[in-house]
């Protein structure tokens, strides 16, 4: 299919997996990679492209994106405050998807987070779901939006509440409904690329954990 895909947030828990799914898939052809710094990962069919966040929406590109994945996004402690987390898990996501329009992308796809709703009042989700409203208002052919509960897996980094709560999900699977069980960040990448792939698909969709379980 000669595919090109624009990845940011290849350094975190779903988008190594989703580097790795993408560069391995006979479908694309090329994937470019926007990071920070060099990935301390290599993958075939993938080019890095060293960004300043802060101006990320500028980023010169070589040809027309098929398929955009966002794979940002922080935690309120690592961010250190409400601003700081603002920053990158709305303007930076934002900025992004305005790259990825200015560029032809056909779908995006972001991960969001169950719960999201932009009349939440919870900060976590009401930012989240803020996102959701500003990139379905970019008007891709296809916008789908991933609502996964409890991440699991290997991180780089440590979250102590994420921890816990994979220690609650071991104790209390059997009593979790499906929906709320945690889920693999390789599942969630995978389940990502199959649907930019799906071209049945139009529009805002939405999927949350017990589907891509």
């Amino acid at each position: 299919m000669n595919r090109v895909a624009l990845v940011v947030g290849s350094t975190g828990l779903i988008g190594q997996h989703l580097l790795e799914k993408l560069s391995n898939n006979s479908d694309y052809d090329q994937i470019f990679a926007l990071t920070r710094k060099p990935l301390k990962r290599k993958f075939s069919k993938v080019k890095e492209i060293i960004v300043d966040f802060e101006n990320i929406e500028n980023v010169q590109l070589e040809t027309t994106i098929d398929d955009a994945f966002c794979c940002l996004g922080t935690t309120m402690r690592k961010a250190g405050s409400k601003d700081a987390f603002f920053k990158v898990d709305f303007t930076y996501c934002i900025n992004f998807g305005k790259l990825a329009f200015q560029n032809g992308a056909k779908t995006f796809q972001i991960v969001s987070s169950m719960g999201a709703n932009a009349s939440s009042p919870f900060y976590y989700n009401k930012v989240k779901g803020k996102v959701e409203n500003e990139l379905a208002n970019m008007n891709f052919p296809t916008l789908n939006i991933f609502q996964p509960s409890l991440l699991l897996g290997e991180r780089s980094e440590t979250r102590v509440g994420e921890d816990l709560g994979k220690v609650l999900n071991q104790i209390f699977a059997p009593l979790i409904p499906k929906k709320y069980k945690g889920i693999e960040g390789q599942k969630v990448a995978d389940y990502m690329m199959k649907k930019a792939l799906d071209t049945s698909l139009s529009g805002v969709n939405k999927f949350t954990s017990d589907l891509m379980q």
